[in-house]
């Protein structure tokens, strides 16, 4: 009789794509006897019964495709069959994972055991993930408490300084207290081992380290043995939460992880034989207590940097570099200031201003598009042809744009250019009757959309007209130019000043 779970193999291995004769080879068994197991057809010895179906039979092909092709795990597996209908338990299903789960080498350790609030462990663990219809790379923070095992995790799509503190701010708010010291990797912003017996700490992180009242340890490189317990939960991640599931954005991804860590700090931890929560609850009373007046932190923003070379937070507009149009930055947001980060770089700092629709313009980045743009003289002929609207939206567009009136003109000799001298005439004069003035408000007025008004905006006509606002704007009186002898002059301004935005299509 051939053993069923030899059998299991030799399916798996016939799956794999391995011959009979290799089989017969490798098992030492003959070729016939190869192919009667395949076929399922074993020889039982005498007395013994044939074994009843079991309820993994209809799963087996499904179950080898989730555990050989995509490595999920268990728990991951009994969550895609229940989908599909698998009403058996799961002690049989982890068995007959664990028969055909490839096998690894286990090398022999030491247990290292520390004593309740003592010691904590934290690294970094980065995915690509589908966040919504973005493919991005994201980052998991994780720390583990080294006695209970409890384990704090978040999503983040930096790993830079003011990330890592904020983590840290929320994951101690979380556990009620702090460790008396916490052990990393080499990292740049925290610490590194230069030398032998040399460990440089980043002044910052050591000043925040100190505010908490822990201790850094660096560990030494080569030893990721000694960061056991933080760099485990990451396998346990990928293969009980991540596999197989999607994500709308980066705050449903953090919300799903806080759900499955209320899960994973309740099961039965393999090591302890203990749940995490329950072992915290002890480890708790050994925590020191949160200070009174934790360091000011930043709150982060993603923005994209828009078409006038601005990233925009609560209506506000900063400026950055005209070369980071089209790029998303991070935005840190302080009590005073904001500072703007792009790839890692800190590429603009402001002051935050207090009142609402505002645009704060650096000298230097105004400098930088007037490098790559047209003289605003050679704009002003050209947007004086548009007729006598034309010359009195000027002054006003001066008045409220400053420097930055250049960007406007062109954009609405563009558009200009699109719907017409006429209609684009008329829209100057409807938006000055609002007191607006930007290239936007032009470009909704043509569009038949109502104007963003500020709030000391004068008291409104009626928006909408009889017979349409694009009707309405060609009957006014203004006067009819040709600006195609300027396609020389906005054209230079287009390419390099980019697209404009969807709500001026």
């Amino acid at each position: 009789m051939i053993d069923p779970k030899l059998c299991e193999q030799l399916r798996v291995r016939r799956a794999g794509g391995v011959s009979i004769h290799a089989l017969a080879r490798e098992f030492g068994l003959s070729r016939g006897a190869v192919r009667r197991c395949l076929r399922g057809g074993a020889r039982r010895a005498p007395g013994i019964s044939a074994a009843r179906p079991s309820k993994l039979d209809p799963y087996r092909a499904k179950i080898q495709q989730l555990v050989i092709g995509q490595g999920l795990s268990a728990v991951r597996v009994l969550e895609e069959l229940r989908a599909l209908g698998y009403a058996g338990g799961h002690s049989i299903l982890k068995e007959y994972v664990h028969t055909i789960r490839p096998r690894s080498r286990t090398l022999p350790t030491v247990r290292l055991e520390t004593p309740p609030g003592e010691l904590a462990q934290m690294d970094w663990s980065p995915y690509s993930l589908l966040l919504g219809r973005e493919e991005r790379v994201v980052q998991a923070f994780s720390l583990v408490l080294a006695y209970s095992r409890y384990l704090f995790m978040r999503f983040a799509l930096q790993t830079d300084l003011a990330t890592l503190e904020r983590l840290h701010s929320e994951a101690f708010q979380h556990l009620g207290g702090v460790v008396s010291r916490i052990s990393y990797d080499n990292m740049t912003t925290v610490g590194r081992h230069r030398g032998p017996g040399e460990i440089w700490l980043n002044p910052q992180f050591e000043q925040f380290a100190r505010s908490y009242g822990f201790a850094i340890e660096i560990l030494p490189p080569g030893r990721p043995r000694l960061h056991g317990k933080v760099e485990r939960p990451f396998a346990y991640l990928e293969g009980n939460f991540l596999a197989g599931r999607s994500f709308d954005s980066l705050d449903h991804l953090n919300a799903k992880l806080a759900r499955w860590l209320e899960q994973a700090n309740q099961r039965l931890h393999g090591t302890t034989r203990e749940r995490p929560i329950d072992r915290l609850a002890l480890e708790r009373s050994y925590l020191k207590g949160l200070p009174g007046q934790p360091p000011e932190l930043a709150r982060l923003l993603e923005r994209k940097v828009q078409s006038d070379f601005s990233v925009v937070v609560s209506t506000n507009r900063y400026s950055v570099a005209p070369r980071y149009v089209g790029r998303w930055a991070t935005v840190k947001l302080y009590h005073q200031h904001i500072e703007v980060v792009i790839d890692s770089e800190t590429v603009a700092r402001h002051p935050l201003l207090a009142a609402s629709y505002g645009r704060s313009l650096l000298p230097e980045h105004q400098a930088a598009f007037q490098h790559h743009s047209p003289q605003r003289e050679l704009l002003k002929v050209a947007f004086f042809r548009l007729g006598k609207a034309a010359e009195s939206y000027y002054d006003g567009l001066i008045r409220a744009r400053g420097q930055g009136a250049g960007y406007h003109l062109a954009k609405i000799l563009r558009l200009a250019a699109r719907y017409g001298a006429q209609a684009t005439s008329g829209a100057l004069a409807h938006a000055a009757r609002y007191g607006a003035y930007s290239a936007e408000a032009i470009a909704r007025v043509l569009q038949g959309r109502a104007l963003r008004l500020p709030k000391q905006a004068p008291h409104p006509l009626p928006l909408l007209v009889p017979g349409g606002v694009k009707a309405w704007l060609e009957g006014e009186d203004v006067e009819a130019k040709d600006l195609s002898e300027y396609d020389q002059l906005i054209e230079p301004d287009a390419s390099r000043a980019g697209d404009p935005e969807p709500e001026e299509r």
